[in-house]
């Protein structure tokens, strides 16, 4: 009876110190993402940002939208406002859906996970990857160049939506910041409903 309380007792001293050890730390599993294109930006996006990549099956132009907006889709029984990824990121824009010569319509759509009225048009979902969840590289990434009529307000806003650069299959992709490019969309769409009707 001595031996079995004392074996009791020594099991239950280790259980109770295994309550006041610190926590050790555990490996972070790599965030999902996917390689995609966006006109003639190849970029990484990660999974956990989206709510969902939708093909895009038909979209209805807005007239009087802003330049990046490419008009309304719906996705499961609800209208998204669709937004040209490629011109948001500083890269070639569409002409937009509506211009028989703007080329071929976009392919997917990423729905923004904390803005699921908002989605990005894409060309190319090429892949899937692996990133370490503390990205490499914080700021290494190279900002977009204003394009002609671009203003600087613009231009900051695109360099904060792509601010990593990382490697995918031995090629080096953008990583980019979906939040931060939904804010941007949300943040110009306050400011256009602000704006005096005559100044629109």
């Amino acid at each position: 009876m001595t031996s079995l309380a004392d074996r009791l007792a020594a099991l239950r001293d280790v259980f109770d110190a295994s309550f006041a050890a610190p926590a050790r730390p555990c490996a972070e599993e790599p965030a999902r993402a996917l390689a995609i294109r966006a006109g003639d930006r190849r970029l990484v996006a990660r999974i956990d940002e989206l709510a969902a990549v939708e093909p895009c099956r038909r979209l209805v132009p807005l007239a009087g939208g802003p330049p990046d907006l490419l008009g309304l889709a719906g996705l499961r029984g609800r209208l998204v406002a669709v937004y040209d990824l490629a011109a948001l990121v500083g890269g070639r824009p569409r002409a937009g859906v509506a211009d028989a010569a703007a080329g071929p319509a976009p392919r997917w759509l990423l729905v923004c996970a904390g803005s699921p009225e908002i989605a990005l048009a894409i060309d190319e979902v090429e892949g899937h990857a692996s990133l370490p969840r503390a990205s490499p590289g914080a700021g290494a990434g190279p900002r977009a160049r204003a394009r002609d009529g671009d203003d600087d307000e613009h231009d900051d806003e695109r360099g904060e939506h792509v601010k990593e650069v990382v490697d995918v299959g031995g090629t080096p992709r953008g990583l980019l910041r979906v939040p931060a490019v939904a804010a941007t969309v949300l943040r110009r769409a306050q400011r256009g409903a602000e704006r005096p009707r005559g100044d629109r």
